[in-house]
């Protein structure tokens, strides 16, 4: 497929974080749901911090993905350091704000335990995992600009 079909980089990319971010969105308050508790419970902690850490891991999801993207057929592995490195930005973020925010080093462990030994990280891995395979696998299968019909050549391109 020649370069001017493909989708961009920038378009997969775009599509991709919009999607872990809806994965992020779905994946928090339904398990937050089903575990019937809030996602960071710790008393002390503000939505500040949840929001940026969060959007910290979404921009880094971005970042690595187009990276991921640059090789012409991309490999599936990346989506494990993609994953790994979303949640692992997530918690560092959290903690450096938790940090930041309240002064207290044990709230910080408190809210790290919370997140990393609970449904917190794997849900963070798990939507960039899902969304980083999504964007690969787009990619891996030189998926073109759709046309009608009407717009392919004779000979079927």
């Amino acid at each position: 497929m020649s370069d001017r079909q493909k989708l961009p980089d920038t378009t997969i990319v775009a599509f991709a974080t919009v999607g872990y971010f809806a994965l992020l969105v779905a994946g928090l308050g339904v398990a937050s749901l089903v575990a019937d508790e809030y996602v960071i419970s710790t008393p002390g902690i503000g939505i500040f911090p949840a929001y940026a850490a969060a959007g910290a891991a979404i921009v880094s999801f971005a970042l690595l993905l187009a990276g991921a993207l640059r090789p012409e057929k991309p490999s599936f592995l990346a989506v494990v350091g993609i994953a790994l490195a979303s949640a692992a930005i997530h918690a560092i973020v959290l903690a450096g704000l938790t940090l930041l925010t309240t002064g207290s080093v044990g709230t910080v462990g408190t809210v790290l335990f919370e997140v990393l030994l609970g449904w917190v990280a794997p849900v963070f891995a798990g939507a960039a995992a899902v969304a980083s395979w999504a964007a690969i696998a787009l990619r891996r299968t030189e998926a073109g600009k759709p046309k009608w019909p009407w717009e392919r050549r004779p000979d079927g391109s």
